[in-house]
C-alpha cells in the first residue's frame, strides 16, 4: 500500500475534473491549477467515450507527473491502469475496495467515498488507502447527494486512522468551515474549474489550507 504520510500531504489540494469540459479546456484549466499548487488530479468523467477517457488519461498522467502530483482516475480501474494513473478513486455504487485491491499492483492507490463513520470503517478495512468524506456542503455538481457537514466529517473520520479528504461543495469562503475536521486535505471541482484563473484560485486555495489545516498524524 502507499506510504500514508506521503499520501496524507499529496492530498492537501484534490482537484476533481473532465465532465463539462472539451479535452482541450481540460489541460488548459488543470496545468494551470497545477502550477497553483494542486497535489492530486483525478478524473472524472461519465459521459466521455472510453477511447477520448483514455486520451486524456494519458495527457493527465504526463502533466501531473511534470508537477510531481498524483493522478487518479474515478471508477475506471482499466483506464487507470492503462495511462499510467497513481490510482483510482470508488464510489458506493463502485466495485468493492477489495475486490478492486486485488486487480491492482501493490503500491497502486485505492480510495473510497464514505458519508459515515462506518462507511469508513467499511473502506478501511477492505483496503482502502484513503477517504473522500462528505458531502460537506450542498453541490450542484452532485444533485443527490447526501449533506453531512463538517461535523458528520469530522464524526466520520474519528474512528480511522487514513488520510482523507472533505468533499461536496467546498469553495475559498467555507473552507475555513473545515478546519479541524480531521481531514488531509480538500477536493474541489467548480472552485477551480469555473474560476477565471485557475492558477490564482489554487494558489489562495493552497495558501488558506496551509494556514486552517494541521497534517493528521497518520
Amino acid at each position: 500500500m502507499f506510504d500514508r504520510k506521503i499520501l496524507a500531504g499529496k492530498l492537501k489540494l484534490y482537484l476533481v475534473c473532465g465532465e463539462g469540459e472539451t479535452m482541450e479546456s481540460l489541460l488548459a484549466k488543470t496545468t494551470a491549477a497545477l502550477r497553483g499548487g494542486v497535489t492530486t488530479v483525478q478524473l472524472r468523467v461519465k459521459s466521455w467515450a472510453a477511447r477520448d477517457f483514455l486520451a486524456a488519461g494519458f495527457a493527465l498522467a504526463s502533466a501531473t507527473k511534470q508537477y510531481d502530483a498524483l493522478f487518479i482516475v474515478n471508477d475506471r480501474i482499466d483506464i487507470a491502469l492503462a495511462c499510467g494513473a497513481d490510482g483510482v478513486h470508488l464510489g458506493q455504487s463502485d466495485i468493492p475496495v477489495d475486490m478492486a485491491r486485488k486487480m491492482v499492483p501493490e503500491n497502486f492507490i485505492v480510495g473510497a467515498s464514505a458519508h459515515t463513520g462506518e462507511l469508513a470503517a467499511l473502506a478501511c478495512g477492505q483496503g482502502a488507502d484513503y477517504i473522500g468524506c462528505g458531502s460537506a456542503f450542498a453541490t450542484s455538481t452532485k444533485k443527490d447527494v447526501q449533506v453531512v457537514g463538517p461535523a458528520g466529517i469530522a464524526t466520520a473520520l474519528s474512528g480511522i486512522s487514513l488520510p482523507s479528504v472533505a468533499i461536496g461543495g467546498i469553495n475559498l469562503n467555507n473552507l475555513n468551515l473545515l478546519a479541524g475536521c480531521g481531514c488531509s486535505g480538500v477536493s474541489l471541482v467548480s472552485e477551480i474549474m469555473d474560476a477565471d484563473n485557475p492558477e490564482m484560485r489554487a494558489r489562495e486555495l493552497a495558501k488558506e489550507i496551509d494556514r486552517l489545516f494541521r497534517q493528521r498524524n497518520i
